[in-house]
């Protein structure tokens, strides 16, 4: 039995991650950040620190009083908020000092290596969340069209050609055109966004980035997503088959199959 730390940031994840690995038979010490992350995960977990965005010093010393062998990274943090709003420490002005370039991989990688300094390895979740994983093929009963086909393509192509580049993993895609690319705002923005500019029938296309560094950043989807594409009416969700973590896949198939919009996973 391990005893794995858990940076935690918003979602639902961090509490499925906890739930998995708690029945595997390891301990899971949290760290949660304040305004964040679900304090649901409090009763999930073996034990929880709150910590401001920016106190990296006291997320490091809650997991090493925690025993902690190895720790993750899962849940979301608006690197607009985390530029607005942390409250940087004495480690988190080092880390951030570091930095020639603020992008999200960037920062997620420096507070990697800054934890590995101190003897924390930050490590791949997905191992415990194999059940989580999209899985291969057409999710639910509707099936893309020739054209969408098309479009997810096209859409491939372009959503790793800006992960190359760390803007984002999602694109939305109509007519074999780029109308969204995600960046800052994340990606039920910048479905909406792309919904709006192609009025209907787009797809939306989230894969891993090429250089995708695994212990964090994975592609998410879930319930919401579709709900954000319904409201945009986009109709086609490409996600990588294997690399995309699935929050609620029955729920978010359901819906998918009421509001008449196609699930593909693809490799």
């Amino acid at each position: 039995m391990a005893i794995i730390g858990l940076i935690a940031g918003s979602g639902r994840f961090p509490l499925l991650f906890a739930e998995s690995a708690r029945k595997a038979g390891h301990r899971v010490i949290a760290v949660a950040h304040v305004n964040q992350t679900d304090p649901a995960l409090e009763k999930v977990v073996d034990g929880c620190t709150w910590v401001k965005l920016g106190q990296f010093g006291k997320v490091l010393e809650a997991l090493r009083e925690g025993g902690c062998t190895e720790a993750v990274m899962l849940g979301g943090i608006s690197r607009t908020r985390f530029f607005r709003d942390a409250m940087l420490d004495g480690l988190g002005l080092q880390i951030v000092a570091r930095l020639a370039v603020k992008s999200d991989d960037n920062v997620l990688r420096a507070i990697a290596r800054a934890a590995e300094e101190r003897n924390i390895p930050i490590t791949d979740p997905t191992r415990f969340l194999q059940d989580r994983l999209a899985p291969e093929g057409v999710l639910g009963k509707r099936q893309p069209s020739q054209e969408q086909w098309d479009d997810v393509r096209v859409g491939i192509e372009l959503a790793r050609a800006i992960g190359l580049l760390d803007l984002g993993q999602t694109v939305v895609v109509k007519d074999r055109t780029a109308v969204a690319v995600e960046a800052i705002e994340g990606t039920d923005a910048c479905i909406r966004r792309g919904g709006e500019l192609a009025k209907e029938g787009a797809v939306v296309v989230k894969v891993v980035k090429p250089q995708q560094d695994r212990r964090f950043d994975l592609p998410a989807v879930g319930p919401d997503t579709i709900e954000s594409m319904a409201q945009s009416g986009c109709q086609v969700l490409v996600v990588e088959a294997g690399g995309t973590l699935v929050m609620d896949l029955d729920d978010m198939v359901r819906r998918a199959d009421k509001a008449r919009i196609a699930i593909v996973g693809i490799r």
